[in-house]
């Protein structure tokens, strides 16, 4: 987007604007809307209404940062019906992030200038979810040339005091370049996001979103800040796989349905990590491609929350049938809106190192989330943990879900396990927290997690904590026996859509074995 110089125009006023982090006391980029009475938006610097909003197309070639201080970023569609082309046609009418109802939001910097005629103005900034958003309203009567406003941001939480640190396993831009990379770079500060995974994406004809290299080495990071480079390859029939933490892209064109050998590949490679995209609204093959793939064992992570829709009975169903699979979040900028939207919360206990922050996923620690703060203790175990268990022991299960006005206030707050509910509290809106402190007998293995949800309909979920009794899975006995053969009726169907004998007739015959043997277990333990 290109930028003009500041010039005075003859009626207007020159509002300069410092945001203030309150924790540092210095200025800092942010995410921001500037509208005017009307409804209608405008832009730093010459205060212009935009004819439309960035495209995806825009990422595609990628966002040059620039060192003016009034250059902004892309204008990123944050409501409306999308059409893939601005955002995903996925959230339907739901905001890109619950507690932002403004139509647009980009990136400017801690000081920055606007060019604005006379009026009511409102200017809206997005400092991630721990800090309180700010909507200030000024008026301008023309008669001054210059004024200043100085905006300062407060923390409603603190998340890495706790030991948990934020980040987006799925984002999509490329970083061979300087200025890309700063613009990734700036664009977490804005947000207070710390690991951002910026995946190169495949397809049968070559991949977008170069990256300028994988591993260690090509890691960027300001302060606690990070680039990381990864993969979403395959994107085949059976759904999107996303690697994180690699040192080399994965990538085979003659095998690229067989998705076990790119779990392989990923998986050689030390601290790399698996996963399965759109899982949060089931799309682009996964349907078909998890009951499938979930029995290589091989699967650290789906994404579990994602276009501010979230998949909570299906996550139940694979962990009713035994399954340990990580909950994460991932916003697929550019066709989510912004990096940050959604989030991986992982526990890593104490200051970020990013590769604490891998192995945190690979353990489960985590919970998602696009607003709330969620924590989960089982006998003081945070969610990922396997605890062993005596039968008819007691555990301790503590649950505290924290929010803000501005934010969203949390309302409901459910426990579940493997028999289903386990406890649910409602409170009146109004409360910053819920919580719910519990001894429950534990008589068989179950898993226990917890899910919170807000007046405006963010949202956070936590990975398991499992509690295991004389080794035996913690799948639901009950429940088991009806998903596994949901499972084996979807296989049927993908078999009988396979025109010949090939290799992955191989994979389908041992996918259904997993589950047949899987049926045998439940009946003899």
């Amino acid at each position: 987007m290109m930028v003009s110089p500041i010039q005075i125009i003859a009626g207007t006023t020159n509002v300069n604007f410092r945001i203030i982090d309150t924790n540092t006391g210095e200025t800092t980029p942010v995410m921001i809307c500037i509208t005017d009475a009307g409804g209608s938006v405008h832009l730093p610097p010459d205060g212009r209404v935009p004819d439309g909003v960035s495209t995806t197309q825009d990422y595609f070639t990628g966002i040059d940062f620039s060192k003016d201080k009034n250059w902004i970023g892309p204008v990123r569609k944050m409501n409306g019906r999308g059409n893939n082309k601005d955002r995903s046609f996925v959230y339907e009418l739901l905001a890109s992030i619950p507690y932002w109802q403004e139509p647009v939001m980009y990136l400017a910097s801690g000081d920055f200038s606007i060019e604005l005629p006379p009026g009511k103005f409102q200017i809206a900034i997005d400092h991630g979810m721990e800090y309180i958003p700010v909507t200030e309203e000024f008026t301008l009567s023309g008669d001054e040339l210059y004024i200043e406003k100085t905006i300062t941001l407060k923390r409603w939480i603190n998340l890495p005091e706790r030991g948990w640190y934020s980040g987006d396993v799925h984002v999509h831009h490329p970083t061979g370049t300087k200025k890309q990379r700063k613009f990734l770079l700036q664009s977490a500060r804005a947000v207070d996001l710390h690991v951002v995974n910026v995946l190169e994406m495949g397809h049968h004809l070559g991949t977008d979103f170069k990256q300028a290299g994988f591993g260690k080495k090509f890691r960027k990071c300001d302060d606690d800040y990070c680039l990381v480079s990864g993969q979403e390859d395959p994107r085949g029939t059976y759904g999107h796989i996303v690697g994180l933490n690699i040192e080399s892209i994965v990538r085979d064109t003659n095998t690229y349905d067989l998705y076990d050998l790119t779990f392989k590949g990923i998986h050689k490679q030390p601290g790399a990590l698996a996963g399965f995209a759109h899982f949060s609204w089931s799309g682009l093959g996964i349907k078909e491609g998890l009951p499938i793939y979930a029995t290589t064992l091989e699967l650290d992570f789906i994404e579990l929350l994602q276009f501010s829709k979230m998949n909570n009975l299906g996550y139940y169903d694979y962990l009713n049938m035994g399954f340990k699979l990580t909950a994460a979040a991932g916003s697929d900028v550019p066709w989510g809106s912004n990096m940050g939207e959604v989030r991986t919360m992982v526990y890593t206990g104490k200051e970020l190192n990013v590769d604490d922050w891998f192995a945190g996923i690979a353990r489960g620690n985590t919970y998602v989330s696009n607003g709330p703060a969620l924590f989960l203790t089982v006998d003081g175990a945070v969610p990922g943990t396997e605890l062993n268990r005596a039968s008819d022991d007691i555990v301790n299960i503590k649950v505290e879900a924290r929010g803000h006005e501005s934010i969203g206030l949390p309302v409901r707050l459910q426990l579940m396990g493997n028999k289903g509910l386990l406890k649910e509290v409602f409170v009146p809106e109004g409360q910053e927290e819920i919580s719910i402190s519990l001894k429950m007998k534990i008589e068989e293995s179950t898993w226990i997690a917890a899910y919170v949800e807000c007046n405006n309909g963010a949202m956070a979920h936590c990975t398991p904590v499992y509690v295991v009794v004389d080794g035996k899975p913690t799948w639901s006995r009950e429940k088991a026996p009806g998903l596994i053969q949901s499972q084996l009726d979807i296989i049927a169907t993908v078999e009988g859509n396979i025109d010949q004998e090939n290799d992955m007739h191989e994979r389908l015959t041992k996918a259904k074995r997993f589950y047949e043997n899987l049926l045998d277990v439940i009946q003899v333990l």
